[in-house]
């Protein structure tokens, strides 16, 4: 076994099927003939979280439409390229992703592609496999098992990565508060501090705690979709 591997974590990875139009990432990628895959999720609040989703293939407006229309959230197009952009959207419940997490699950990768969705998720060795996934079909009756097998673990989708040569947009005051967040666990599955206990450690209110996290939130995932070919949503595609 490599050096590499012998430093990974066993965790069972399983992956889910799911075709059910009720979901807008999948929806809009078989009207469309698009793909639409999360590429990072962050919580917000205690019980919301902000989901990213790049589309290849279609206006992302598309998929922003979706969710306002039948899904009542909200969601904005934040990037545009020539063939797709960036979306962010704000989810409570119903949330595939968010119910893995829940179950006690690392979620890796949610896709869709031309209607035919994905989702994977690690397992860790403590958790009990067999109990994320009735938990998960229990909450999705329409998903259905494709995958079970042993591997090694990988960077979370939850979580927060190291993006440190990303930082010079923050001001002190938000890398303080970002950083803060980072070393008592906010952004680690479960969590290992709340908004209220971040507010506490920073003698600020929660309000003001969310608002530094938002902004240096907004910057980080400007910085990580960044593209040099990328246009600015116009009133055409909103």
């Amino acid at each position: 076994m490599s050096q590499q591997s012998g430093n990974g974590r066993a965790v069972t990875r399983v992956e889910f099927a799911l075709s059910d139009g009720s979901y807008p990432f999948v929806s809009v990628s078989a009207a469309e003939s698009c793909s639409v895959i999360l590429e990072k999720c962050l919580p917000q609040t205690d019980d919301t979280y902000a989901e990213f989703f790049s589309v290849e293939g279609a206006r992302p407006g598309r998929l922003v439409e979706r969710i306002e229309d039948e899904n009542g959230g909200t969601a904005r197009v934040i990037e545009c390229t020539s063939d797709g952009g960036l979306v962010e959207i704000n989810v409570r419940d119903n949330c595939p992703v968010v119910s893995l997490a829940d179950a006690g699950a690392v979620p890796q990768t949610a896709r869709s592609v031309d209607g035919q969705g994905t989702i994977v998720a690690d397992v860790p060795s403590q958790t009990d496999t067999a109990a994320v996934i009735d938990s998960f079909l229990t909450a999705h009756s329409d998903a259905e098992l494709a995958a079970k097998k042993q591997r090694e673990s990988i960077v979370p989708l939850f979580g927060f990565q190291n993006y440190a040569s990303h930082t010079e947009p923050l001001t002190d005051r938000q890398q303080e508060v970002l950083a803060t967040a980072h070393e008592a666990g906010y952004y680690n599955w479960p969590r290992g501090a709340t908004a209220a206990d971040l507010a506490e450690l920073l003698d600020i209110s929660e309000p003001t705690l969310h608002k530094h996290l938002r902004a240096a939130e907004q910057k980080l995932v400007a910085t990580m979709f960044a593209c040099p070919h990328d246009e600015r949503a116009t009133a055409s595609d909103s």
